[in-house]
């Protein structure tokens, strides 16, 4: 076969693939519909799209860091994604059967992937957006008796005990020391007020 044929081949396969993936994509969600399928479908349209960002910020955070840190960072997000995996999975089995479990297991993926994208965002700009700080100082603020210290544990909720979720938070808190001097506990703390169901 000659040069000019293979290359027509491969366009017209290119041309026909792309004609052809409207028959073969997902139908958009009914963002207006409150129905259980229609839930369903937008949430995991909307976790799909979440992962793509989370992906993307997992490959920026890889080339802004030391090599040290990338070995770390590497290790770290596959804590997370075991933590995740094994964390929604326990919250959908306590939860029954049946679509209501589905969307209590999509809920978890969604928020934990949320947190997951917040902790890679903070590790390039120094910069939190979970608002524990910020509930921190206000719940000092408003009661002169409470340290800085109570108001930490008390938004982290209770500890986990869980050998897969220390190892995601020490890896990461020790990346979050070492690039931004964020106090260990508080950290861990800060990470587990960003976790659902966990107060």
């Amino acid at each position: 076969m000659n040069e000019r044929k293979k290359l027509f081949l491969i366009f017209a396969g290119v041309v026909l693939a792309a004609a052809m993936a409207p028959v073969f994509a997902q139908p958009n969600c009914n963002l207006d519909s409150l129905e259980t399928p229609d839930l369903l479908m937008c949430s995991q349209q909307t976790f799909d799209s979440l992962d793509v960002a989370l992906n993307a910020q997992y490959k920026k955070a890889l080339a802004s860091l030391s090599p040290d840190d990338k070995q770390l960072l590497v290790d770290v997000q596959r804590s997370w994604v075991r933590f995740k995996e094994g964390y929604c999975e326990t919250l959908y089995q306590k939860a029954g059967d049946g679509e209501e479990a589905a969307l209590k297991k999509w809920s978890c993926l969604l928020h934990t992937t949320n947190g997951r994208l917040s902790e890679l965002m903070y590790l390039q700009t120094g910069m939190t957006n979970d608002g524990f700080y910020n509930a921190m100082q206000a719940m000092v603020g408003k009661d002169n008796a409470m340290t800085l210290e109570a108001a930490a544990e008390r938004l982290g909720g209770e500890a986990l005990v869980d050998p897969i979720w220390q190892h995601y938070v020490d890896g990461h808190c020790e990346m979050a020391l070492g690039l931004f001097r964020e106090d260990l506990e508080f950290c861990g703390q800060r990470m587990r007020f960003q976790l659902p169901i966990n107060r």
